[in-house]
């Protein structure tokens, strides 16, 4: 069409193919589509990752100009703080089950009371306390089994001529897991929310191992050619940036090595560690409403 045959002319008088000078046109259609769009309103991607991955390879489809090389640094930063809160976040759960309860000296919960159905006689049932659960009136969570303990060790202490009867006569309980199949469930629920995000790191992947390793543009200004433009805007009702067209291409094998040691391989170490993490503290969690809770908060 005539756009075609205009796009053609203006590439050969900047010495560019045409597929390269529809690209830059279509960065610079970008740049006036985002200059006249709320903020509010404008956004690449819904996931920071994407943003982080596509944004680089827009701005070098467009000839890097400046607002959209000030996007991808913008990208960049949010992708190194969103790392560093999840990392911070992980580190935080990590303490707290594997340093700060030591030292308040909860043990691991494990299968304590998984069978409480079949106690006295059957299997877990001795509590960490070193009694048997008998039934699962004698179960409490921590909070409440270490109270009760330290309540009944007082008693002892302050009335040592009375301990013995005191041992036989207060009975704190015992901390175990109120529901082992609940647990499991609950474990199942949280890995599979987390097949997604694994999902997306996989995508990534395939992209960089099955795309050329060439400068190829990631977008396009296209216009139909089976009438003028502005005559398809009329019929169409259509504006200048539905004919920006974004699409999967080759990059330049340095980039690919970028974004999969800046984006790929932290994603994978946070999608493990979370995975890690989440799975602990859920097999860590008496309770049944508590674990249930967790899952799904």
């Amino acid at each position: 069409g005539e756009v075609d045959a205009e796009m053609q002319v203006q590439a050969k008088k900047v010495s560019m193919s045409k597929q390269d000078y529809a690209a830059q046109v279509a960065g610079g259609k970008i740049i006036h589509h985002m200059m006249d769009t709320d903020c509010n309103e404008c956004g690449m991607s819904p996931s920071i990752y994407d943003a982080a991955f596509v944004m680089p390879q827009i701005a070098r489809s467009a000839g890097n100009p400046r607002s959209l090389v000030i996007m991808t640094i913008r990208s960049y930063m949010f992708l190194f703080g969103n790392f560093f809160l999840q990392l911070f976040i992980l580190y935080m759960i990590a303490q707290e089950e594997l340093v700060m309860d030591k030292f308040a000296g909860e043990m691991n919960l494990c299968n304590f009371g998984a069978g409480i159905q079949t106690c006295p006689d059957g299997p877990n049932c001795i509590g960490p306390g070193g009694t048997n659960y008998q039934n699962a009136g004698r179960m409490y969570d921590y909070a409440s089994w270490t109270t009760r303990t330290y309540v009944r060790d007082s008693l002892k202490i302050l009335f040592p001529h009375k301990a013995d009867e005191i041992q036989e006569k207060i009975d704190p309980g015992e901390y175990g897991l109120e529901n082992y199949w609940v647990r499991i469930v609950c474990v199942f629920i949280f890995m599979m929310s987390l097949i997604s995000d694994l999902r997306t790191s996989i995508d990534f992947l395939y992209i960089l191992w099955y795309v050329p390793s060439e400068a190829q543009p990631w977008i396009e200004y296209r216009v139909p050619k089976w009438a003028p433009k502005e005559k398809v805007k009329e019929v169409l009702e259509c504006s200048e940036a539905d004919f920006i067209k974004f699409k999967i291409a080759g990059m330049p094998k340095y980039w690919k090595i970028i974004n999969f040691v800046v984006i790929v391989l932290p994603k994978l170490f946070i999608w493990k560690k979370t995975a890690k993490c989440g799975v602990m503290f859920l097999m860590e969690t008496a309770g049944i409403e508590d674990v249930i809770v967790n899952v799904t908060a």
